[in-house]
């Protein structure tokens, strides 16, 4: 039986960084998913390092502020923590973001007007004052009217002005996920995809037994850990609940959908955020010629059903954008494709989709000694996730080992100039860069290579038009035959459509 200090369970963005940091600090560390790293929640974010704007929503004045105080304290913590993750990932890994030049416009009947707004961004670069700028700039009507994107926005008559700013998206967070989990495989750790937790029991010397599922092979197999890290995201309870120890709820789901068009030359590279009608977050961002627009919230749990569009989203997030943009006038038939997830949250008795806040659960007082808990987990705070559960690890486990430095680079793929490379749009990746993949990162499924390995799958396209190819280049090492080869490629063209609602151009 294989005996680890940590047991982490979830390959999303936190279980990721978690382990990464915890085998830094010497602890030897197993990072477990029921499903590829990067395969649920955490490709299915906005895609942005933000600000952590929004967080102020609950200090809009001094009364508000002594309503709330507890609420408010936290939401000015949470954005200090959003703008200092912001400018540690820019400056540590500029081959994983993008700049992105977004617009707020403030009407003259919004409950926020445009100089609190304005004091809001102030008070985000207040908060990292050497951190990477915001570069805001603010917009006149009149300026905005001759803009060409800002031209087409709705009730220019009644609009207060425009604030331009600098936000960072990610290019793109399944590779990031996979960054974290093979800078923790190279410091040591074990990755152990498709193994499925399927129970988990305390020994007497309060150590935890995992009962271990590889869903690829069948077989069973007993690990044993010192500590139990749970970071399966919004399955963070149904992981609880296989170790009968009664523990609390701490997660609440809410879905997020987002759609996928091919706007005017008008939008090309501009980023817009505005608060919908019924006061909820909305955005347009820009992804590489398309941009991506959502997204639709709802609570929900972490049900199959959960990461799947319903028509009637789409057509709310149409109507939206419409209402925004009149003279758009996007139809159905003008979508490219369409995705949704459930975003961890965790749970607040006063709101249904779960609080905002990211926090580690110590389970010790529950009976559960040395089993932890991180709820509300972001891609764009995973570092400072990942360190907060090392260090709290780190006051109860002593690790087995000596400490090496964090290891956070962007991951490359080794020099294949004997490669050639894709054909067309696909020009930035060679034919070595997917047998590499396929050989050395943990890829099992077709999805795993197309979407988390390499970013075919995230294209215009969605890799459609060039999958047959692809399968047939990467089988020899995976071991699928011709027939197979073709199979795999079949069904992910047949996912695109089910899923995604993908048409081809």
């Amino acid at each position: 039986m294989e005996t680890f200090d940590v047991a982490v369970v979830g390959g999303g963005i936190t279980g990721a960084s978690a382990a990464n940091h915890l085998i830094s600090l010497g602890f030897s560390t197993v990072l477990l998913d029921r499903g590829d790293i990067g395969g649920a929640t955490s490709g299915r974010t906005s895609r942005l390092q933000y600000c952590g704007l929004s967080y102020f929503s609950t200090i809009q004045s001094l009364g508000k502020i002594a309503a709330h105080p507890v609420e408010s304290l936290e939401g000015v913590a949470m954005a200090r923590r959003a703008m200092k993750n912001r400018s540690e990932f820019v400056r540590s890994n500029p081959e994983r973001v993008r700049a992105v030049t977004f617009h707020f416009p403030l009407y003259k009947e919004d409950t926020f007007p445009l100089w609190q707004v304005r004091a809001g961004f102030s008070l985000l670069q207040r908060l990292d004052p050497r951190g990477v700028p915001l570069d805001i700039v603010q917009i006149t009507p009149d300026q905005a009217r001759r803009h060409p994107m800002l031209s087409r926005m709705r009730d220019l008559d009644r609009l207060a002005g425009v604030l331009q700013y600098t936000e960072y998206q990610f290019d793109w967070p399944e590779r990031i996920v996979a960054d974290a989990a093979l800078n923790a495989e190279e410091l040591g750790a074990r990755i152990l995809n498709y193994t499925l937790v399927a129970g988990i029991t305390q020994n007497a010397d309060k150590s935890w037994m995992l009962d271990c599922l590889d869903r690829r092979s069948g077989e069973r197999r007993s690990l044993r850990a010192r500590a139990l890290v749970n970071t399966a995201g919004v399955w963070v309870d149904q992981l609880a609940a296989s170790s009968k120890l009664g523990l609390p709820r701490l997660n609440q789901g809410a879905k997020g959908v987002n759609i996928m068009f091919r706007l005017p030359d008008a939008f090309r590279g501009l980023g817009f955020e505005t608060m919908t009608r019924g006061g909820e977050p909305f955005y347009v961002i820009p992804w590489d010629d398309l941009h991506y627009i959502g997204p639709r919230n709802k609570p929900h749990d972490g049900g199959p059903d959960g990461f799947l569009v319903e028509e009637q989203e789409i057509a709310d997030l149409l109507d939206e954008m419409n209402y925004q943009f009149p003279s758009l006038n996007l139809k159905r038939r003008d979508l490219r494709y369409a995705w949704a997830g459930v975003r961890p949250r965790t749970a607040h008795r006063h709101e249904a989709a779960g609080g905002h806040i990211s926090m580690l659960h110590d389970m010790s007082g529950q009976g559960a000694p040395n089993y932890y808990c991180y709820t509300g987990g972001l891609l764009m705070t995973h570092r400072t996730a990942g360190r907060t559960i090392a260090r709290a690890v780190a006051k109860r486990t002593k690790p087995s080992r000596p400490a090496q430095p964090e290891q956070l680079v962007a991951r490359a793929f080794p020099r294949a100039d004997n490669s050639s490379p894709l054909p067309g749009a696909y020009r930035d990746l060679r034919w070595g860069d997917l047998r590499h993949a396929a050989a050395h990162e943990h890829v099992h499924t077709f999805d795993d290579l197309m979407f988390r390995r390499v970013r075919l799958g995230w294209t215009e396209r969605m890799g459609a038009d060039i999958a047959h190819d692809v399968a047939a280049e990467v089988r020899d090492v995976l071991g699928w035959s011709p027939e197979e080869a073709n199979a795999r490629a079949n069904a992910y063209i047949n996912d695109l459509r089910t899923t995604f609602h993908f048409v081809e151009p």
